[in-house]
């Protein structure tokens, strides 16, 4: 949203302002930012309805020519400023009502209710918006009345340093990198007990670049961690594609789900910018997107995990062969650079060029 979305529309000489979770009071790279009141976390999400009429006051004193909603819960808000004469677009990343039937914290049975209403919810609250942003065609398709345009969540490709995956460390050493929250459904365990299993010979080292999502979770994954990981914690989005210019093996690990069958997953395609051959879950729909450029493994089976390891940690020509194709795979097909123009087309219909 920052990087790219509110980045490109300053760059073009719009003057933007984004409301963020825990963003500074700053200008940075021409977008103002302002922290938006703490949101509760996902378990407690029924308390999220209560901050949103502080968000919504906060909106309006921006007195925008245009609104650009993210969050599902700020639909609402976006339906006030709307009735208020704003003009509102709901840019919609998730296929929200499969989220809610993978949420492991609302009782089995509700979900699919949950679901239903919150379809039902969101089809007539954004019918009224001015336009919508699909991050994929799949979302794209929630919406056929309204006509959605495209705008694809892909890598600035000039930010992401080519890895060199098939020449191993100085100390013979290879590492296969998760960059990404850790938490339950990214299976973080299962890639500590993979590695844990694989031959010390191989010389695998396993890098965890994220926070943990519960102090609970980080706990049983430190529990189970050895010498062969590494767990960075937080790390600034400015320096991941460093970090992966370091790596050999990128690691799409998000467990089986309604909404990863046909989501496009950003991780995806930074690591394919870095150059880097992947290992992810056997998703079909995710090896089409890369092409091909990845080993699939039971994502859910610490030992599958480990095979799937060995067979990249024991072909260096491989590794680079795989890295190399997914980079140019991500050139030629997912560049935001392209995306980026559908974007500022949009806010030209919508409310003109900018202005000097």
């Amino acid at each position: 949203i920052f990087h790219k979305e509110a980045r490109s529309l300053a760059r073009a000489g719009y003057r933007v302002t984004l409301l963020g979770q825990g963003a500074p009071d700053e200008v940075i790279d021409g977008v103002q930012l302002r922290p938006l009141p703490p949101r509760p976390p996902a378990e407690k999400a029924w308390r999220r309805w209560f901050r949103l009429p502080g968000v919504w006051r906060q909106a309006r004193r921006e007195n925008a020519d245009v609104y650009l909603l993210h969050d599902p819960e700020l639909t609402l808000v976006g339906l006030l400023l709307k009735v208020g004469g704003r003009r509102v677009v709901y840019d919609v990343h998730e296929h929200v009502p499969y989220q809610i039937r993978d949420k492991a914290w609302i009782p089995r049975g509700l979900r699919p209710l949950i679901a239903g209403v919150y379809d039902r919810y969101e089809r007539a609250i954004v019918g009224r918006f001015d336009a919508i942003i699909a991050a994929f065609e799949q979302i794209a398709g929630r919406f056929p009345r309204q006509q959605p345009i495209i705008v694809r969540n892909v890598p600035q490709v000039e930010r992401w340093r080519p890895a060199a995956p098939g020449i191993r460390g100085p100390d013979g050493r290879l590492i296969a990198v998760y960059a990404g929250v850790a938490q339950a459904d990214r299976c973080i365990l299962e890639l500590v007990q993979a590695v844990e299993q694989l031959d010390p010979a191989l010389n695998v080292e396993l890098w965890i670049v994220g926070a943990f999502a519960s102090a609970a979770y980080e706990a049983q994954v430190r529990a189970a961690a050895g010498d062969r990981v590494r767990l960075w914690g937080y790390v600034p989005h400015e320096q991941i594609p460093g970090l992966l210019a370091k790596s050999h093996i990128g690691l799409m690990s998000l467990r089986p789900q309604l909404n990863s069958a046909v989501n496009w997953p950003i991780k995806l395609f930074e690591y394919m910018a870095a150059g880097l051959p992947m290992l992810m879950t056997a998703n079909p729909f995710w090896m089409e997107l890369a092409g091909g450029q990845a080993v699939p493994v039971n994502i859910e089976d610490p030992a599958d995990i480990a095979r799937g390891l060995t067979l990249l940690a024991q072909d260096d020509p491989r590794r680079a062969e795989m890295g190399a194709q997914a980079r140019q795979v991500v050139e030629a097909r997912y560049n935001w650079a392209d995306q980026e123009q559908t974007l500022l087309a949009l806010f030209a219909r919508l409310i003109g060029p900018p202005q000097p």
